[in-house]
């Protein structure tokens, strides 16, 4: 038992998420304003978060990604009023501490949204900045000279100008400055202390601008260090969409896990065009490089989030390539997360509130928010989820059936990727190696059937669309087979 738990530990996970050799959990995206209105007002809220619970996990998923819910003028809440208070369209405290007690009870962590790369310029600190005021002048980034992208004129003193890297309206925090660090570092303790299992970083590598990635380095350790001296185990994931070495350079002592965006982006390529290409030895090349940085961390997949595309709409609703797609998500090594509806298969293009429609419940009553109007997604183009429940056809049935593989087989979560040493004409073939185990995965991309013998010692764990006689298999389209290798 020594030896299995060190090897584990060694793999990849945060001690949260990888005690008693059990996998990683899924975890799911909740845009809040968009999934359930637990109070009758046509917005998503926290009660109906707690309110569809049961249908999380009947699901199978184990964690919850909530997207901003603080006090803001804005529909996304990526522009922070308050960081103390949840937005009255949301709920109150109390309906934050009921969630989270709901969802500890059926096992399920729950991370939030942290927004501090800047606040919304309705924030009390930037309207007594903007009057000069101290100490919150201070809190902010202003010249009196600059005149490049991204500055704006103070209002109350046109000769002085403060920066806001996204929007006007969202003027970035100046980390320079120790009260603004320690203002953080206290809200974070404030909902740690109400017990939520960790936070999803926001905007991570612009704490400072992209050219002092070590600024921005610094300043995250010390911020996992505080984490971490309130609760070891709570979850640190940032949101970091850069190149694979300054990726990982966020791993060492900043962050647990980093979002694989180059993953996302090759999911959705390798099923658009049949190929998988030369990704199992990017993939590799990757983890070796992460794994040098931190040899706990976990590698955080996804194919599309709130920010892009959905990949139902990216891929024309094409449903084989849809459900190659999550095949490949939840038989490679890491923490999924899956973006709310991908599970029925909601679609969704730019402009961001399109990405973002409410969803689809029922046929009867088929949105429960109502804020956006839909365009993309309605009873014309997806199935609700009360009909995708009852059918074992369905894409919502194929998604539980992925997410019970992946909890059932630790090695899918935890393996280490490594490539096979024989050629699959039309496939995607990896190896997984866990503990002193060898498991062979493979996925068929092409169009077509392919014939193959098999390995001459293995033990099936899992085939769709395949055929398998002696030593010998028929992969169809679509199709994958998962086996053990003696």
């Amino acid at each position: 038992m020594k030896k299995v738990m060190i090897h584990a530990l060694l793999l990849c996970c945060t001690q949260l998420f990888a005690q008693n050799n059990k996998p990683v959990p899924v975890f799911y995206e909740i845009f809040v304003r968009s999934f359930a209105d637990g109070n009758g007002d046509g917005i998503g809220d926290l009660k109906g978060i707690t309110q569809k619970l049961d249908y999380l996990q009947q699901l199978g998923v184990g964690g919850l990604w909530l997207t901003p819910f603080h006090s803001s003028p804005t529909y996304h809440k990526y522009d922070v009023v308050d960081y103390y208070s949840i937005d009255p369209e949301y709920g109150t405290l109390d309906d934050f501490k009921e969630l989270l007690t709901q969802a500890h009870k059926r096992n399920i962590k729950v991370v939030m949204d942290l927004v501090v790369n800047h606040t919304s310029s309705r924030h009390p600190w930037f309207i007594n900045a903007c009057d000069g005021k101290v100490p919150y002048v201070n809190y902010y980034v202003w010249s009196d000279t600059a005149k490049a992208k991204g500055w704006y004129n103070n209002l109350k003193n046109p000769q002085q100008k403060y920066y806001g890297f996204f929007w006007e309206q969202m003027p970035d925090l100046n980390f320079d400055n120790p009260e603004v660090e320690n203002e953080v570092l206290k809200i974070a303790s404030f909902w740690l202390d109400k017990g939520i299992d960790g936070f999803r970083l926001d905007a991570a590598q612009h704490i400072y601008e992209p050219h002092e990635p070590e600024k921005n380095m610094r300043w995250w350790t010390k911020f996992n260090k505080h984490v971490k001296k309130i609760n070891p185990d709570a979850y640190i994931i940032g949101e970091v969409w850069n190149k694979d070495s300054l990726v990982a350079a966020y791993l060492k002592d900043g962050m647990d896990a980093c979002f694989n965006f180059d993953l996302s982006s090759a999911i959705i390529r390798s099923v658009s065009t049949s190929k998988a290409e030369d990704l199992v030895e990017k993939l590799m090349t990757m983890h070796a490089l992460y794994s040098s940085y931190n040899p706990m961390y976990t590698d955080a997949i996804f194919v599309t989030n709130h920010d892009q595309d959905r990949f139902a709409s990216i891929l024309n609703q094409d449903i084989m390539r849809v459900k190659q797609a999550v095949a490949l998500l939840f038989s490679l090594p890491g923490m999924p997360f899956l973006y709310y509806g991908e599970e029925i298969g909601m679609l969704g293009k730019f402009p961001d509130e399109l990405r973002r429609e409410p969803f689809l419940w029922s046929r009867q009553s088929p949105f429960n928010t109502s804020w956006e109007k839909p365009q993309h997604t309605t009873i014309a183009t997806v199935e609700p989820v009360d009909a995708q429940m009852t059918n074992e056809q369905s894409l919502f049935a194929y998604y539980k059936k992925w997410i019970k593989l992946r909890n059932d087989m630790p090695f899918l979560s935890l393996g280490k990727l490594s490539k096979t040493n024989k050629m699959y004409d039309g496939c995607f073939a990896y190896e997984l190696h866990y503990l002193q185990n060898k498991y062979l995965i493979i996925h068929r991309l092409a169009q077509g059937e392919v014939k193959f013998d098999l390995p001459r010692r293995h033990a099936l764990l899992y085939q769709q669309n395949a055929k398998l006689s002696g030593r010998g298999a028929l992969l169809s389209t679509g199709g994958v087979v998962i086996m053990k290798l003696n």
